[in-house]
């Protein structure tokens, strides 16, 4: 698909094939040779050609150089140093034009097209001073800055990513910048600003939640606190069967194969021989726990905590226990691996595949503010759901945090008189993908979907005695890691 653009030299061109039918005109000196997609589409999707053939050399500047996309009223704004008409109406996308600086060094120049025409855009700098600016707009219409509360969640988003260090450096920049410019008052602002931000004595006021939050030294995750406050809606309406509290005798068999397979899911793998081995032969000179002293100690202390009457079913009353809760089980888990620091919240950010978790610096107010939540689900099995996504997702530890999520959500489990939920091997692909899904695409559904299975395959295990239960895993496949699961793959490249 073209776009093409009418001069003297090809207008009867365009004219001829436009009466043959092989091209349409979508505006004023604007054709294409796509017959089909709607005109807003296509002047949207080619609007920085349009920008480069009708103002060369002009710059995205204001709110469009931070959005970096059409504006949610359909606007792109664009400033060069000449006057212009003001205003450019096109199907779908509105070019408003502004007066002020040409190109600065920093501006981002982007060729366009086959002539070597170029547009640019705005700096960070120059963007943040250009969004400072006053601009009131009139009646309905949308002012050419950002609004307060969009521009602090814009900086917030950045400074999660590069911290502190990426605003004053900014500020530094747009100094140098807003001298050459003549732009002292927009300098002010975003001094104030950054001042604010820092947590220090400042005339600007900050006006969201999450800026305030930055600003008194506890930053959180907002994309976070809104994928949990998701997460908890869809756990709210749902319904779950909800297992009973199994019989005493059945609870040590239990405990062994919920640390067994819950090892294995994160890679510490043992065969059953050796995982018994590790758990209940007391020798201190165990051949498999000498070629492997901290993947033994995995399995056994994730064994020792299930079946500790003090730590298993303990549920925290608010979040402040909720945290001391985490470290406490997280450094019995992990004693013998120090360099994973054990019961210290992670110092650098952890990732899986496509999953890029919470950073350090946001872990504990994140958890802080989404653990409250869960006192309003009145299901257990809701409640153990949530625990077990929030730890999860979050990923406070460098190590050891897919354990102690699925142990937070046994807690609940167990405290509320119910069954705690095993996670067998063949289900781990699946496991995984779910969780990714709601990581990635904010859809609970396969989560919720994951849990029923979840549970009605946890109803048909027997633990009356070892023999039974690993009897009944290697015939259903538990065991088998090459299992498909139960189609949740399939089912979300069909959703997909």
């Amino acid at each position: 698909m073209a776009l093409l653009f009418s001069t003297a030299q090809r207008s009867s061109e365009i004219l001829r094939a436009t009466r043959a039918g092989t091209l349409r005109k979508l505006a004023s000196k604007i054709y294409t040779d796509d017959l089909r997609s709607p005109p807003e589409d296509i002047l949207r999707r080619h609007r920085l050609e349009i920008v480069a053939h009708f103002y060369p050399g002009a710059v995205i500047s204001h709110r469009s150089a931070l959005e970096g996309n059409v504006s949610p009223a359909g606007k792109l704004h664009l400033t060069l140093p000449q006057a212009v008409a003001p205003v450019r109406e096109l199907p779908g996308l509105e070019i408003r034009l502004w007066r002020g600086p040409a190109p600065h060094a920093d501006d981002i120049r982007t060729p366009v097209l086959d002539d070597g025409s170029a547009i640019f855009t705005a700096s960070q700098p120059r963007a943040l001073l250009e969004n400072l600016q006053i601009a009131r707009a009139h009646g309905e219409d949308e002012a050419k800055t950002l609004s307060s509360e969009a521009l602090e969640a814009w900086l917030d988003r950045h400074l999660r990513i590069h911290g502190l260090g990426w605003l004053t450096e900014i500020r530094d920049k747009a100094a140098i910048l807003s001298s050459q410019f003549g732009w002292t008052r927009e300098q002010q602002r975003l001094h104030a600003l950054v001042e604010s931000l820092h947590g220090r004595a400042s005339s600007y006021r900050l006006v969201t939640d999450v800026a305030r939050a930055r600003a008194t030294g506890q930053p959180f995750d907002p994309e976070r606190m809104r994928l949990f406050s998701r997460l908890h809606a869809r756990l709210a309406a749902e319904s779950f069967v909800e297992l009973p509290r199994p019989p005493a005798p059945e609870f040590d068999n239990r405990a062994f194969w919920e640390s067994y397979f819950s090892n294995f899911i994160e890679g510490t793998k043992f065969t059953v021989d050796e995982a018994r081995v590790i758990v209940y032969d007391q020798g201190p000179t165990k051949a498999v726990e000498q070629k492997r002293p901290e993947d033994a100690h995995d399995v056994r202390e994730t064994y020792r905590l299930i079946v500790d009457p003090n730590l298993s079913p303990e549920v925290p009353r608010d979040p402040a226990q909720f945290l001391e809760l985490l470290k406490r089980r997280h450094a019995r888990m992990m004693a013998s691996r120090l360099t994973v620091e054990p019961g210290v919240f992670k110092k650098t950010n952890n990732e899986i595949g496509s999953r890029v978790f919470v950073a350090p610096d946001l872990v504990t107010a994140t958890l802080t503010r989404a653990w409250p939540a869960i006192y309003d689900l009145r299901s257990a099995t809701a409640r153990a759901l949530y625990a077990l996504f929030l730890i999860a997702e979050v990923h406070p530890f460098n190590d050891g945090n897919g354990r102690i999520s699925r142990f937070a959500m046994n807690a609940e489990l167990e405290a509320a008189g119910h069954a705690r939920l095993i996670v067998p091997t063949s289900l781990r692909t699946d496991y995984l993908t779910v969780l990714e899904a709601l990581t990635l695409r904010g859809d609970p559904d396969p989560f919720v979907a994951f849990a029923h299975k979840l549970t009605d395959i946890n109803r048909r295990m027997p633990f009356a005695t070892f023999e039974e239960s690993h009897t009944h895993f290697r015939k259903t496949g538990a065991l088998d890691e090459s299992s498909s699961g139960f189609g949740l793959i399939n089912f979300l490249k069909e959703n997909a």
